[in-house]
């Protein structure tokens, strides 16, 4: 079964599943071997890691419990039909997570095919910060690619995205998400606690419940949902099938068993009991069978009520004064923490204010170490940390450690809700004992941080956080300036650990890079402080610099009151904002800028105007509302060119649409590609290929590297869209771009397939441009035989001068395929024609010092003394090669050794233009040959001034025994 793996999460590490190398082509001359691990994209991707929280979960399921759902007829008809939503409501304490989890593993047993995915998401209101949209789609993703190669497209956004430090947006994740279900006969997806997604903002909880029900309607997904009743979102899954969700008896029964043999206490005061044991169980089971609350938890707490009695006598009147409700379950623990000694109260109190109010769950150590900070301490003493059993004894039930993530979490959620309001100063408390952390002396000057020794500070990020929740932000006003002026430092230190445990605030958007310019403005403007932002902006001012990069953090992360504040200052442009807002997706605050007074129309910077960045960014909301505000369509500008080569290039057909819809203009060349066309064509995009074309685009029109949209379908060896061109009446023999014609990028491609197509269309063999000059020269040059056969059996002329090398045969010679110089001799190649970079066939041989070629060419009756190309004369390039055995070769075979020509002007000063061991016995030879010493010319003016410059001392002794002057 595809899906299950092992990823790290915020706290849980790297898991260990799937790696390895991913080659990138730049061009077809070089490639490059990237190592990059696959676990790295996908944790790239999202760090969230439902696989430790499932196993977690898992391990309370108590053998035997949840059979009966399981033996539902509603849960076996969604196992075999996804036309149903399994829509399944119960209320808090009814063991719905535990029963998610069961589904999970029965998922997971029955189904072992590659074809069949899986994938489930565990919704925790203290973890809603890092469970957006965007995060919880690309989760499912790693899920469903764990036993799955990475689709290029997610390399692809990978490669994008890393060069410009930034994560991938809702419609990347969705844009892979689709490409990854394609890989599936069916797809089940569990989502537990559904009801936890609405304590955030209605964007995020409308963007996700939008995206789950398309997806369920595109791809075979058997949807399972499980919630609290009247959750408001149950009307958008028309399709769904209730299942109510009750803690039945025989749970309730063996968990209260499960129970009693895990408490030690119980299990000796039981023993020899058995009548009390039933009496209990029955008490307990009665009782908690009345409600339709909270069952399970209900049962827990008074089981761990009882559980501190004493004696049997203790026990029975604990029976009798159970408590009756969660809110009174509550109410008897802290009754039972106010009844410990003053350090243990201080020390639970403590505790539950923190793991109550943390914004994620707190690790074990994050725990420990700061429990041990008091007011007035400038640095940490490990030796006041109190050890997680203590704590744990201490809060008498109400927090528990999750083993597999080592993070500590209140025992469940209605008692976060009842413990936050015991603490209605935490917030305030948290800050400032954060910011106190963040100035320990400790820390002055470092470069990096110790996670394991400092672990708190981790979680010290939320420092700011904490502060805006806060009844009052200025009574922390001193503590945000003073943390300030280390801000700088904390954010390096903060970027430094692991990614996923960066929060966004300090991992995204605009900060400024210098550290002087980390003033209190740029915090409050960041963290939303509005009170802060306010008081600072009455009182002083600030350089245009910090008001820029205010309205910029304050624009990317939505903070609407903080934009406003800042518009109203006199010298804050709203033009400085509205990139950033687009790159957070913001619509509201774009639309806001836009009011203000920002031009949408001003191209400038990486993405030109704001319409090509909302485009670049996939926003559709943003597109949208700019096209209907008037936006131009057809600015040129940014790294693409139009906003439609942007759209195109990022591959986003909804967009396409939507600016060609407004008149976007299709044949406007511009950017790196041309066209759109030439654009959709590179990236292969085939569906926005037929998209344009179906709207006039212009096949034939010349632009951009490539040349045609023919030629760049060529060059991406896409043979589909090479016929689509075709049949949409693209000329064949159109000359530009890099390799003149389609038919020399097909051949210097080596794609055969290609090549046939394109002579099957008509294409000319002989037009000449390009950097080979031919196809049969390009297909010479890599030594591509099959292509040469094809080529000179349609009608190539073996003799057409053109290109880097000339001829045919030159590009054969200098690529040493002696093949292909006897095919092309054999079809009539002039050994003798003058043209290219090496002059003839045989100089361009003598320069690859290829002795097997070299003679072939001279049998056929190669001209030895031709002057030509860059050393002149065959023999020169020998010489200038220090190639004794080719020397040797046009030696014996009549080379006149003073011929004059090329760079060096004769053999014997190409020999002596650079040295080497084989220079000495290369000058005898050419001496020996009869060459002349005293001819002048070149950069020295003769032989013996290049020796003397060169300090060749043997060989001007040798020059001036031959007659140098």
């Amino acid at each position: 079964m595809g899906g299950a793996g092992g990823y790290g999460g915020h706290q849980g590490g790297l898991g260990g599943r799937g790696e390895g190398a991913q080659l990138t082509f730049n061009n077809t001359n070089t490639v490059y071997l990237v190592a990059i691990k696959k676990n790295d994209i996908m944790d790239w991707l999202t760090t969230i890691n439902f696989y430790q929280r499932q196993d977690t979960i898992f391990e309370t399921w108590q053998e035997g419990t949840g059979q009966w759902f399981l033996s539902l007829p509603e849960f076996k008809n969604w196992l075999s039909n996804s036309e149903r939503v399994l829509w399944c409501e119960g209320p808090p304490g009814a063991g719905k997570t535990v029963l998610s989890s069961l589904v999970v593993k029965h998922i997971e047993d029955k189904f072992q095919t590659p074809k069949v995915g899986l994938a489930y998401i565990y919704i925790n209101h203290k973890e809603l910060g890092t469970q957006t949209p965007t995060a919880l789609f690309a989760s499912l993703c790693k899920q469903l690619l764990v036993d799955k190669p990475l689709p290029s497209k997610l390399q692809d956004l990978w490669q994008y995205h890393s060069k410009r430090n930034t994560q991938p947006t809702l419609a990347d994740v969705l844009c892979v998400l689709q490409i990854v279900l394609l890989e599936y006969s069916s797809i089940y997806l569990v989502i537990d606690a559904l009801d936890e997604y609405f304590n955030i903002t209605d964007k995020h909880r409308a963007i996700f419940i939008q995206n789950v029900v398309e997806i369920i309607k595109q791809f075979p997904i058997h949807l399972m949902i499980t919630t609290r009743p009247n959750n408001m979102s149950q009307s958008r899954f028309s399709n769904r099938q209730l299942v109510p969700i009750t803690a039945e008896q025989v749970d309730i029964t063996l968990y209260i068993e499960t129970q009693f043999n895990h408490s030690d206490n119980l299990r000796q005061l039981l023993e020899n009991r058995p009548e009390l044991k039933v009496d209990i169980q029955l008490a307990i089971v009665q009782d908690v069978n009345g409600m339709q609350l909270n069952r399970f938890l209900l049962a827990k707490l008074r089981i761990d009520h009882l559980g501190i009695q004493t004696t049997v006598a203790s026990l029975q009147g604990a029976l009798t004064t159970l408590p009756s409700t969660l809110t009174a379950a509550y109410e008897v623990t802290m009754a039972r923490i106010n009844a410990q000694p003053e350090g243990f109260q201080k020390l639970a109190k403590k505790t539950l204010m923190w793991v109550s109010k943390a914004l994620r769950p707190l690790s074990v150590a994050e725990l420990c170490q700061i429990l041990a900070v008091e007011p007035g301490d400038t640095s940490l003493r490990p030796e006041k940390m109190p050890d997680i059993e203590t704590i744990l004894a201490a809060c008498a039930g109400l927090v528990t450690v999750d083993k597999e993530l080592s993070v500590v979490r209140v025992v469940h959620y209605t008692a976060q809700n009842w413990l936050e309001s015991q603490s209605p100063d935490g917030h305030k408390e948290i800050a400032e004992t954060s910011f106190q952390y963040l100035e320990f002396s400790e820390f002055d000057g470092l470069q990096k941080l110790d996670e394991e020794g400092y672990s708190f500070a981790a979680y010290a990020q939320y420092c700011i956080e904490h502060t805006r929740m806060t009844n009052s932000e200025m009574g922390l006003i001193s503590q945000v300036a003073q943390f300030a002026r280390k801000a700088w430092q904390w954010k390096q230190l903060w970027s430094s650990m692991n990614w996923s445990e960066q929060i966004a605030l300090w991992r995204n958007g605009p900060w400024p890079e210098a550290k002087k310019d980390f003033q209190t403005l740029i915090l409050a403007a960041a963290g939303n402080l509005q009170t802060v932002s306010q008081h600072l902006l009455t009182e002083g001012q600030f350089d245009t610099k910090h008001y820029k990069c205010a309205l910029s953090l304050a624009a990317y992360a939505g903070h609407s009151e903080i934009v406003k504040l800042l518009l109203n200052i006199d010298a804050v442009n709203a033009g400085w904002g509205v990139y950033d807002a687009i790159r957070g997706e913001q619509t509201e605050i774009v639309k806001m800028l836009l009011d203000a007074g920002a031009d949408m129309n001003i191209a400038g910077g990486e993405y030109g105007t704001v319409l090509h960045a909302a485009v670049n960014w996939r926003s559709r909301h943003i597109v949208k509302m700019l096209l209907a505000a008037g936006a131009d369509t057809n600015i040129v500008g940014g790294k693409y060119g139009t906003a439609l080569h942007t759209a195109v290039c990022r591959e986003s057909e909804p967009i396409v649409k939507m600016l060609l819809d407004a008149g976007a203009d299709m044949n406007i060349v511009g950017g790196e590609y041309g066209t759109v066309l030439h654009a959709a064509v590179y990236w292969k995009s085939r569906h926005i290929v037929k998209m344009l074309l179906a709207a006039g685009a212009d096949t034939n029109i010349v632009g951009g590297k490539y040349g045609t949209a023919l030629h760049t379908a060529v060059y991406r060896k896409s043979k589909p869209i090479v016929k689509v061109l075709l049949d949409d009446g693209a000329d064949v023999n159109i000359v530009g771009g890099e390799y003149g014609t389609a038919l020399q990028a097909a051949a210097y491609g080596e794609s055969e397939p290609i090549v046939k197509t394109l002579l099957d269309a008509g294409a000319d063999v002989n037009i000449v441009g390009g950097e080979f000059g031919t196809a049969l020269q390009a297909a010479a040059y890599v030594e591509s035989e099959p292509i040469v056969k094809m080529l000179l059996d349609a009608g190539a002329d073996v003799n057409i001068v053109g290109g880097k090398y000339g001829t045919a045969l030159q590009a054969a010679a200098y690529r040493e395929s002696e093949p292909i110089v006897k095919m092309l001799l054999d079809a009539g190649a002039d050994l003798n024609i003058v043209g290219g970079e090496y002059g003839t066939a045989l100089q361009a041989a003598a320069c690859r010092e290829s002795e097997p070629i070299a003679k072939v060419l001279l049998d056929a009756g190669a001209d030895l003394n031709i002057v030509g190309g860059r050393y002149g004369t065959a023999l020169q390039a020998a010489a200038y090669g220090k190639s004794e055995a080719i020397l040797k070769v046009l030696l014996d075979a009549g080379a006149d050794v003073n011929f004059v020509g090329g760079e060096y002007g004769t053999a014997l000063r190409a020999a002596v233009a650079w040295n080497a061991p084989e220079t000495e016995s290369m000058v005898k030879l050419l001496l020996d040959g009869g060459a002349n010493p005293n001819w002048k010319g070149g950069v020295y003016g003769s032989a013996l001034k290049a020796t003397k410059a060169l300090g060749l001392q043997t060989i001007e002794h040798m020059l001036l025994e031959a007659g140098a002057d």
